[in-house]
């Protein structure tokens, strides 16, 4: 096996880990709900983590956090064509820590903000619990496409931010430039902050291009603030890094007028972790590509042979399936079924907002027989 090679790990493996994802549910249960692959991360990181450990570098440590903007940078350039200034990159813990402190910097309680539903969920989590509002706007159903004279719509005068994330979670749609630059042009028209969480950027299939929201030109750029880290894509969640490109002058502004210590600061080795993947992460993330298509066009087929009553449009990014169970009568929350009487865990849709009801979300990033293992319970409860 070569070190751009994906390593699987057996069920054993997983058991041994403590992250939530194989923590949460009795040993039984299949979890593939939250967004963890079950995938050893590169050997490039792990080379880098190590030597941390092998040099006893365990000190504060500013250096490696302000080698990360001009890491991004390069990645952004090489990957996606979108040369970001440096002197506008910021660190955070994670990417719902960047979106909370925007979001508390440039909204007030009862503001209005944006959503395209179904939505990652901890999106309606940032809002609702800093006592701001949700603005709900429906992507369609057929396709997740996004209709501009229904966002043009929502607003209202208390409507002061859209966060969105493209490619889109939970349904892996991938936003033409055509709907980016409607988006965009709401935003200028209504003076809104634009909150673009670009995580699953480095996802995408063959036939998809991922477009950077700030790309589409200077006055888009000026209302934007570009999210990302390599947590999704290297399987570097536990890491707690992610970068934001502040395009939005006003707060930019703010942001440098916070005090010192008010935001922390990423470890040492979430910061090497990063780098390192996105420096010589690329051979790697080139064979994930190829082995999460193989778990997506598994999880169609036996979908479409065996529940072709499900719903499922597979994904253009991510390793995330959206789907339907409205047909099999499973009640508004599927995965209370699919735990009970399958004991495979996956998310429930409802907590995506209104568009979920009937549907749930599942994680493909494992292994084929771990996934044949779970479609084998899902169509055992959902097929009768």
């Amino acid at each position: 096996m070569t070190r751009d090679q994906i390593e699987e790990q057996g069920i054993e493996q997983l058991h041994r880990l403590t992250g939530v994802k194989w923590t949460r549910d009795e040993p039984d249960v299949i979890p593939a709900w939250v967004a963890d692959m079950d995938l050893k991360p590169p050997p490039v990181v792990v080379d880098a983590i190590r030597a941390v450990i092998d040099r006893n570098d365990f000190g504060y440590n500013r250096q490696a956090s302000a080698q990360l903007a001009d890491t991004f940078t390069a990645w952004q350039r090489s990957q996606h064509g979108w040369s970001p200034d440096p002197g506008r990159v910021r660190t955070f813990c994670d990417v719902l820590h960047a979106i909370d402190v925007a979001l508390w910097l440039h909204t007030e309680p009862g503001d209005g903000v944006v959503l395209l539903t179904p939505i990652y969920h901890p999106f309606l989590m940032a809002v609702n619990n800093s006592g701001r509002r949700v603005v709900d706007v429906p992507l369609d159903p057929e396709g997740f496409g996004l209709d501009p004279e229904r966002l043009r719509a929502a607003i209202d005068s208390g409507t002061k931010a859209i966060l969105m994330c493209n490619p889109h979670n939970p349904t892996g749609r991938v936003f033409t430039e055509q709907e980016l630059r409607a988006i965009g042009e709401v935003a200028i028209e209504n003076d809104l902050l634009l909150l673009s969480d670009e995580v699953w950027a480095d996802l995408v299939y063959p036939g998809a291009t991922h477009i950077p929201t700030e790309s589409l030109g200077p006055e888009v750029a000026a209302k934007t603030i570009t999210i990302s880290a390599a947590s999704k894509a290297f399987n570097l969640a536990g890491m707690r890094c992610a970068v934001a490109h502040f395009g939005h002058d006003g707060l930019n502004r703010q942001f440098e007028e916070l005090p010192t210590h008010f935001l922390g600061a990423v470890s040492t080795t979430g910061a090497e972790a990063t780098m390192a993947a996105w420096t010589a992460g690329g051979p790697w993330l080139a064979s994930l590509l190829r082995h999460l298509a193989e778990r997506r066009d598994q999880l169609t087929a036996r979908l479409a042979a065996e529940l072709p009553a499900v719903g499922y449009q597979p994904p253009q990014a991510t390793y995330l399936g959206w789907l339907d169970f409205r047909a099999l009568e499973l009640g508004p929350d599927p995965t209370e079924r699919l735990l009970a009487d399958g004991r495979i865990a996956l998310s429930p849709g409802p907590a995506f907002g209104p568009p979920g009801v009937g549907h749930a979300r599942v994680n493909f990033a494992t292994s084929a027989s771990i996934l044949d293992e779970l479609i084998d319970r899902m169509v055992k409860v959902a097929g009768g």
